[in-house]
C-alpha cells in the first residue's frame, strides 16, 4: 500500500482501555503530533469485532494496533475459550486479507490469573505468525518472548512504556498529604498502590513486614487499591489488621487521590511475583519515588541507574533486606536518580518511534 510522505497514517487501536489505563490516550496524543491519526472502536461487535470495527471506521484504516487480547479470547470453559481463540485468529486473518497491517504490543507474558495458560500460549504463537510487527517494552524481554512465543526477534521493535507525569496532578507537601489520608505524621511510609491481585506479592509483603517488627516498628506500610476479588480483599484485610504498622485502604483509588498517596510516601514497594511490564512501577517513577522491587531484567532496564533498592527474588530474605537498606539510604539522592531515569520515558520520543514502525510497514 503506497503512502504519501505528508499523508497522515490512519491507525485503529484496539481494545479501547483508555478509561482503565491512560497509556493508550498518552500514546495516541504523542502519535498525533507526528502525522498519525489514531482512531478507537465504537461499541463491540460479537462476530469478528476487529474486522467490523475497521469497516465501521469513518477513515480508511491502514494499521491495526492491537494491545491486550483478553477481550477477544474469553470463556469460562476450555472449549468456549478455544472457540473464541479461533474466532479471534480468524478476525486477524481477514483483517490482513483486507490489506490492513497489524502491529501488536506485548504488555504481559500471559494474562494475569490465566485459567487456560497452555491454550493462551498456543493462541499467541498463532497470533505472532499473523501480525506484521511486534512491539515489546524492554530489550531484556525480547529474547525471552521470542523463545516463549516462537518468533524471529527481527520481527520485533523495542519501544519503552512512557511515564504518567502529566496524568494525575502534581505532588503536594508530604505532611499535608499524610494529614489528608489520616496517616501518622512520623516514620517512613512504604506504599503499595494499585489493583490488589495475587501476582503482586502483597501477602508476602505483609508477612515480611510482620516477621521483622524490629526493622519495621517505627514505619508505616500502606496498601491502597481495589481487590480483584472480594474474597482476596477480605483475606488481605484480615492479615493487615493483625500487623503493627500495616494499613489497608481497600477500594478504588480516585484519580485526584493518586498524587496525594505518592506525596505521602517515602518509598514504593512492588514485590511482584510475576511481571513483564508494570504500570505501577512507571507511576512510582513519575513521582520520583525510590522503588523496592525484584531485580528482574525488565525492572532493571526501566529503572536504569536507580536500582539501589532492588532485591534478588530467589533470596527469601531479599525483600526484608531491601526494606532494611531503604531505612538507612539517602532517599533524596535516590529520588533524583529516579526522576532522571523517568526523563527517558517521554511520550514524544515513544510516539515518534511507534509512528516509524507504522510507516515502515506501509
Amino acid at each position: 500500500m503506497a503512502q504519501s510522505v505528508d499523508a497522515a497514517v490512519q491507525v485503529l487501536m484496539m481494545p479501547d482501555y483508555r478509561v482503565e489505563n491512560p497509556y493508550q490516550a498518552l500514546l495516541a496524543e504523542a502519535l498525533q503530533q507526528g502525522k498519525v491519526e489514531v482512531h478507537f472502536p465504537f461499541g463491540y461487535r460479537r462476530v469478528f469485532p476487529i474486522f467490523r470495527a475497521i469497516k465501521d471506521c469513518t477513515a480508511p484504516i491502514q494499521v491495526l494496533h492491537l494491545h491486550w487480547i483478553s477481550p477477544y479470547v474469553k470463556g469460562t470453559s476450555w472449549l468456549k475459550r478455544y472457540i473464541y481463540s479461533l474466532k479471534f485468529l480468524t478476525d486477524i486473518f481477514i483483517t490482513r486479507l483486507a490489506g490492513v497491517k497489524v502491529v501488536w504490543t506485548v504488555h504481559n507474558r500471559l494474562s494475569h490469573e490465566a485459567q487456560f495458560s497452555n491454550l493462551e500460549l498456543w493462541t499467541i504463537r498463532q497470533l505472532v505468525k499473523l501480525v506484521d510487527r511486534i512491539i515489546v517494552h524492554h530489550h531484556a524481554a525480547l529474547s525471552e518472548l521470542a523463545d516463549l512465543y516462537q518468533f524471529d526477534r527481527r520481527k520485533a521493535t523495542v519501544i519503552p512504556h512512557g511515564h504518567y507525569r502529566t496524568v494525575y496532578g502534581e505532588a503536594i507537601d508530604p505532611a499535608t498529604a499524610r494529614n489528608i489520608l489520616g496517616l501518622p505524621p512520623t516514620g517512613k511510609l512504604y506504599l503499595n498502590l494499585g489493583m490488589l491481585r495475587p501476582y503482586k506479592g502483597i501477602e508476602r509483603l505483609l508477612q515480611t513486614w510482620h516477621k521483622k517488627s524490629e526493622v519495621t516498628a517505627n514505619h508505616i506500610l500502606l496498601i491502597a487499591g481495589k481487590a480483584i476479588e472480594e474474597t482476596f480483599g477480605n483475606q488481605l484485610a484480615q492479615q493487615a489488621s493483625e500487623i503493627k504498622g500495616a494499613i489497608l485502604h481497600q477500594g478504588f483509588v480516585e484519580k485526584h487521590l493518586i498524587p496525594i498517596y505518592f506525596s505521602a510516601a517515602d518509598v514504593v514497594v512492588l514485590p511482584f511475583e510475576n511481571v513483564l511490564t508494570s504500570g505501577s512501577l512507571i507511576l512510582a517513577m513519575s513521582y520520583g519515588k525510590p522503588i523496592i522491587a525484584p531485580r528482574s531484567p525488565g525492572i532493571i532496564e526501566t529503572l536504569g541507574s536507580a536500582t539501589n533498592l532492588l532485591y534478588d527474588p530467589q533470596d527469601e530474605q531479599g525483600l526484608l533486606l531491601a526494606i532494611q537498606q531503604s531505612a538507612e539510604a539517602d532517599l533524596t539522592s535516590l529520588q533524583q536518580q529516579v526522576s532522571q531515569e523517568c526523563d527517558r520515558l517521554g511520550w514524544m520520543t515513544i510516539g515518534k518511534k511507534t509512528g516509524q514502525v507504522y510507516r515502515s510497514l506501509l
